[in-house]
């Protein structure tokens, strides 16, 4: 009789083991075809060229090939970069936040998704609080990475977001991180006055978890909040926020 039971233990622990190897493989196998699929986008539509200035510092360039971009979906707002870390993707928008949870930019159904702005905001990064989302990866891929701004040495190499669009480059400084829930006020998208939303800031820059120096906001900024999910609970959510500080035409 034990020996019975000791046999459909075993089977059972194999057959939990079959299973938790499957889900592994899957989850893998979608990073990897998800990465593979945005290193070619990248590969296809952007250039950076490294330029050096009359002080001798240098700071890359970036072109994107939007028409052809666009073509492949109409849906692209522009391109998302922080450098020498893996952010580095078309910016989409769609009539809702479900659909590019689970398709790529060139509308692939994936676990990987897409890097897109709520629905609710402006396209064009003229609201006060822009809203951008991405998925936590375990491959630090999408947003994967902005859990490392905990980290002040790795704020300190990569300080800045830049978003290209067709006719303008746009530079954001990061100025606060911190986790959070989705019934946070940093969702906040409407302000009623101009003090309320110096005061939204200054409430958001008293939550970062890591100092971020000089860049603090006046209330005056226009400001972008990328967004991404943890893996401790369905509402908890790791956000960085920058403010506009260049809106430099793109020639």
């Amino acid at each position: 009789m034990k020996s019975r039971i000791y046999t459909i233990l075993e089977i059972m622990f194999i057959a939990l083991f079959l299973i938790s190897a499957y889900k592994l493989y899957t989850i893998y196998s979608n990073y990897s075809k998800g990465d593979e699929i945005y290193k070619e986008s990248a590969d296809t539509y952007l250039s950076v060229e490294e330029n050096t200035d009359e002080s001798g510092d240098k700071e890359n360039s970036f072109t994107v090939d939007f028409e052809a971009l666009k073509e492949e979906n109409a849906e692209t707002l522009g391109w998302i970069i922080i450098e020498d870390t893996p952010v580095n993707y078309p910016l989409l928008q769609t009539d809702d936040n479900d659909y590019y949870l689970k398709h790529t930019y060139n509308r692939i159904y994936s676990d990987f998704g897409s890097i897109f702005l709520d629905y609710r905001c402006s396209p064009d990064l003229t609201d006060k609080n822009t809203i951008v989302y991405g998925h936590n990866t375990k491959n630090d891929s999408m947003f994967g990475s902005l859990k490392k701004y905990k980290d002040a040495a790795y704020l300190e190499e990569h300080p800045f977001i830049y978003i290209i669009y067709e006719d303008y480059i746009y530079k954001y400084a990061i100025f606060s991180m911190f986790t959070t829930t989705t019934s946070s006020d940093v969702y906040n998208l409407n302000f009623e006055s101009a003090a309320e939303y110096r005061q939204w800031i200054r409430d958001m820059h008293a939550q970062t978890v890591t100092d971020t120096g000089e860049y603090k906001p006046t209330g005056k900024e226009k400001i972008i909040t990328l967004s991404t999910c943890t893996s401790r609970t369905e509402e908890e959510r790791f956000v960085v926020l920058a403010m506009q500080v260049e809106a430099e035409e793109n020639k």
